[in-house]
């Protein structure tokens, strides 16, 4: 899983991002233990945690923020707020600062929405870094998704039994690995149908696998 892919990367100079889902000690020391620093997610399915990340910030009063201009995303029009506060006595591993980061959105029938993702850092950054890491994730993820959606149906899977949605997940992103990594250079629409009516490039395909 995503403990043993870690293992094997070197990460001296990065700052890794994941989900809630990865928001976990083992996580973490493991992005240490590869050279890297961490940017995790924080939300409720972490109850302990989040309570001490709210009460850290609010314990912080005023803290330094930084408010990005505007910018057009789809149908709204977005605007992004951080703060960043020490929170080194946390117990979890390698934990230097909690980060929040609040998007407000203006829809285009006038209609305001707001959104606060909370994040555990082991480096303390800047607002400005913060901001630009979290959209960095958001873009690689939003990407990921409408690659997995597009090309292999994903949001009308039906799969819910068990560890299925995960397993099925993980296998998907496997194939599309295999199938970028492929010096073939048809689209990935292109090298699915191909893998479906040559069984030698289907052979190639899972043949070039590392």
């Amino acid at each position: 899983g995503a403990l043993d892919a870690l293992a094997l990367l070197a990460l001296e100079g990065s700052i890794v991002t994941a989900d809630a889902l990865h928001c976990r000690p083992d996580t973490a020391r493991a992005i240490l233990a590869a050279g890297g620093d961490y940017a995790l997610a924080l939300k409720a399915n972490q109850p302990g945690l989040l309570a001490q990340a709210l009460a850290r910030i609010e314990d912080a009063g005023h803290v330094e923020s930084i408010q990005i201009a505007a910018e057009t995303a789809h149908d709204r029009i977005e605007t992004r707020r951080a703060s960043v506060v020490a929170a080194g006595d946390i117990n979890f591993p390698g934990l230097q600062a909690i980060g929040c980061v609040e998007t407000t959105s203006r829809h285009t029938n006038g209609h305001l929405t707001s959104h606060v993702r909370y994040f555990l850092l082991s480096t303390t950054m800047s607002p400005s870094a913060l901001i630009e890491v979290v959209r960095t994730h958001w873009q690689i993820e939003n990407k990921l998704h409408w690659v997995l959606d597009v090309h292999f149906r994903e949001d009308a899977a039906r799969n819910r039994k068990d560890n299925g949605p995960q397993n099925i997940a993980f296998l998907r992103k496997i194939a599309l690995n295999l199938l970028r990594s492929h010096p073939d250079k048809a689209s990935i629409r292109r090298k699915i149908k191909k893998a479906g009516w040559d069984d030698e490039f289907l052979t190639s395909l899972i043949a070039h696998m590392r």
